[in-house]
């Protein structure tokens, strides 16, 4: 089964960078503790403060969907949303 690999940009209000780098880190860190997860970190675009992408990596499509269930994605979700300027944009590609 190929690997899963998703983006997703995050934009967050400029005055809640500061609570959305938390919840973001958290996410990184908990998700990367998964079975399914071989990578997850949150980028900060270098030109705006507020903007931040995820690099995650997943033995399957299988195992990304089943991060969607996990209890620190239902607690974090529901935080983060709240703080965003849009809706995330999120990107899936895998290897051929």
């Amino acid at each position: 089964m190929a690997n899963l690999y998703v983006m997703a940009k995050v934009t967050v209000r400029p005055e809640k960078v500061s609570q959305a780098s938390v919840l973001l880190a958290e996410l990184a860190r908990k998700s990367e503790e998964e079975s399914g997860c071989l990578y997850y970190k949150i980028l900060p675009a270098m030109d705006q403060s507020n903007v931040f992408t995820t690099l995650e990596l997943w033995e399957s499509e299988e195992a990304e969907q089943q991060h969607w269930g996990t209890d620190h994605l239902k607690n974090i979700l529901p935080q983060l949303s709240p703080l965003l300027a849009m809706e995330a944009r999120i990107e899936k590609y895998t290897e051929e």
